[in-house]
């Protein structure tokens, strides 16, 4: 019946004159279970009408599958109204119910971000592709681009996924049986987010190299030289910047990968949580972001940042106070700014200065920190901490330490210290 249908249909539009490149050979994904593939994945397999909810589980497997229709026309979508399914990784942008046309699109629908940046980039047009339900008998190959399932299907899929959930569209789709070199790309192109992050908190120029400028300014619709100009009136303004990513996760589209990741930002006293995209390709032989989305809104990242600094902080706590404990002076004031407030004093060198003078006299013999409170501050972080001291003449004092550090490359730098006696 399928291939009666699909010849019928052939005829029908060869009868009206569209090219038979409407039948080319389409995108046929396999996808490797990396360990970036997401938890779970929508996968519409065109030719056999199927979409399939794929699991990232020990195997990457189908927890579900669905009878579905595409568009009229087989092949990828490449202008507005040839009632092509696009072809590549998507993802949903929300929920839509209430629709007004029940027959068509049932009483659910999950908008698509169809066209996504490479999409812009290759000129395709188009707007309004959608998994949805039908208000009618479900036929194959019978939507305008869309994809349709009957509307209890639709309900599976509202219990079982959230806001921005990946969907992958190919003519053929499989899994478990990629190569080898997917895998490879995938820790390449994880590593590639985290330098991207790590050169856009050095406010360096590598940050700029990671971008294709070229392909980026068509997917971005505006020149690249905008788009830089505005990152370095941000780098001068920034004392500066730090970044955490979260649940990093990638896909390989048909020539090109998407990486995707929730990120917490911080400088001075902006912070925001935010999910986002990267778009890559390759150029001369190179991976280079050609383009960028945000996902949807997510709840603030504050505690879970917090959370991952501890660690850091405590081990540079801990360095600064084997440091002092030593008295080794290069090493104790290379852990402050070159500004730094300490007490009374303002700046490096006259912090080294009172230090020098009283371990000549007097070296310390014990330094202990009980448990530290941690808070952001908009200079960096604020550490809150009890502290017992002692000297070699037999001195001992109790009190309160507080600590404003910033960040610096992997590590910190303290930038005010203060002491209240208990």
């Amino acid at each position: 019946m399928k291939y009666f249908f699909r010849v019928f249909t052939a005829a029908i539009l060869l009868l009206a004159g569209l090219t038979s490149l409407a039948f080319a050979k389409g995108w046929e994904p396999v996808i490797d279970p990396t360990p970036l593939v997401p938890d779970y994945i929508l996968a519409v397999d065109k030719e056999s009408q199927k979409l399939h909810l794929l699991v990232h589980k020990s195997p990457l497997h189908a927890e579900a599958s669905f009878t579905c229709a595409t568009g009229q026309v087989a092949g990828d979508k490449v202008v507005e109204g040839d009632l092509k399914t696009p072809e590549g990784i998507y993802f949903t942008t929300g929920k839509r119910t209430g629709l007004k046309n029940y027959t068509l699109y049932g009483k659910m629908a999950f908008p698509l971000n169809f066209p996504n940046p490479v999409d812009r980039i290759k000129g395709k047009t188009g707007y309004g592709i959608w998994i949805h339900g039908r208000g009618k008998e479900l036929v194959p190959m019978d939507t305008q681009g869309c994809v349709a399932l009957v509307n209890s299907d639709m309900d599976y899929l509202d219990e079982n996924i959230k806001p921005g959930a990946p969907v992958v569209i190919g003519e053929k789709v499989g899994w478990n049986n990629g190569t080898v070199d997917q895998s490879v790309e995938a820790v390449e192109l994880g590593e590639l987010v985290h330098k991207w992050a790590s050169d856009w908190e050095d406010r360096d120029d590598a940050f700029f190299a990671a971008y294709s400028p070229e392909l980026f300014a068509k997917s971005e619709r505006r020149p690249f030289k905008a788009f830089k100009n505005r990152k370095k009136r941000i780098f001068a303004r920034a004392g500066w910047i730090d970044i955490e990513l979260y649940n990093l996760r990638a896909l390989r589209g048909p020539d090109y990968w998407v990486t995707w990741f929730d990120q917490y930002y911080r400088s001075g006293r902006l912070s925001s949580s935010s999910s986002k995209r990267l778009y890559w390709q390759k150029v001369d032989g190179q991976w280079k972001i050609v383009g960028r989305e945000y996902g949807p809104s997510i709840h603030s990242l504050k505690n879970k940042y917090l959370a991952t600094k501890r660690e850091g902080v405590e081990k540079f706590l801990n360095k600064w106070k084997e440091s002092w404990l030593s008295a080794d002076m290069d090493e104790y004031i290379s852990y402050y700014d070159s500004r730094a407030k300490q007490g009374r004093r303002r700046g490096a060198e006259s912090i080294r200065k009172n230090k020098t003078s009283i371990w000549k006299e007097r070296k310390p013999a014990s330094v202990e920190f009980g448990k530290f409170s941690l808070r952001e501050h908009p200079k960096g972080l604020l550490a809150v901490f009890k502290q017992k001291y002692s000297d070699s003449s037999g001195y001992s004092d109790k009190g309160l330490k507080k600590l404003v550090i910033r960040p610096e490359n992997d590590s910190w730098r303290i930038v005010d210290e203060q002491w209240r006696k208990l």
